[in-house]
C-alpha cells in the first residue's frame, strides 16, 4: 500500500465488532495487499465508503459494482444448464429428423414397388399384346416416372414461390394451410401434358 501524506487523528479511535461475514473479506483484502494489520485496510474501506456516499449525495451515480463471486457462479451454472438443455433438444430433433427420413424412404420404396407391380400385372401385358417390345415398355415406364417427378418438382416450386411472395408482401393476408391448395394457380394445360398413369 502506498504511503499517504494524510495526518492520523490519534485522539479519536473507533472500535467496533465487525459482522461475521465481513471478517473473511477483510482478511482476503489484507492478503492481497500484503498488510499484516487491519487498520490500513479499514481506513481504505472507510475512504471508499465515504467517497461513494458523497457521490450519492451529490447525485452522481456510482460505477456499477461487479457481481459477487457466488452470483457469478450461479449465473454460469444457469447458462451451462440452458446450453445442456439446448444440446439435448438438438439431439432429440436430429433423431426425429432421422426417423422421419427413414419413414419417408420406406414410403417411397413401397410406393414404387406397388406401382411397378401394378405396371407389370396390368399395363405391361396390354403393351405386349399390342406388339410393343420389352425395351419400349420399360421406356414408357421411365417416361411416366419422369413425368410424375416433373409434376412434383413444379408443384413444390410453385408453392415455394407463393410462400416467398407472401413473406415479401407484409400487407398481404396470411395464407392458411387449409386454403393454400385453393390459392395455387396451376397451369391446366401443363397438367394435361402428363400421362394420368404418371401419378
Amino acid at each position: 500500500m502506498r504511503k499517504s501524506n494524510r495526518v492520523l487523528f490519534k485522539t479519536k479511535v473507533y472500535g467496533f465488532n465487525p459482522w461475521a461475514d465481513q471478517v473473511p473479506a477483510i482478511k482476503q483484502i489484507m492478503e492481497e495487499m500484503g498488510q499484516e494489520s487491519e487498520a490500513p485496510v479499514l481506513r481504505m474501506l472507510v475512504d471508499e465508503a465515504l467517497r461513494t456516499r458523497r457521490r450519492k449525495v451529490a447525485g452522481i451515480e456510482s460505477p456499477e459494482q461487479p457481481p459477487p463471486a457466488q452470483e457469478l457462479a450461479e449465473t454460469l451454472q444457469t447458462i451451462q444448464a440452458l446450453l445442456l438443455r439446448m444440446i439435448g433438444q438438438g439431439h432429440t430433433g436430429f433423431r426425429i429428423q432421422s426417423l422421419s427420413l427413414e419413414l419417408l424412404q420406406e414410403t417411397l420404396a413401397e410406393a414404387r414397388a406397388g406401382r411397378l407391380s401394378l405396371w407389370e400385372s396390368v399395363a405391361a401385358p396390354a403393351h405386349r399384346q399390342a406388339g410393343s417390345s420389352t425395351q419400349k415398355i420399360a421406356s414408357l415406364f421411365d417416361e411416366h416416372t419422369d413425368a410424375g417427378k416433373d409434376f412434383a418438382y413444379d408443384l413444390a416450386e410453385e408453392i415455394n414461390r407463393q410462400l416467398v411472395a407472401s413473406e415479401a408482401d407484409k400487407s398481404a393476408p396470411t395464407v392458411n394451410d387449409e386454403d393454400r391448395q385453393g390459392r395455387l394457380a396451376y397451369d391446366s394445360d401443363a397438367r394435361e401434358e402428363h400421362d394420368p398413369q404418371a401419378a
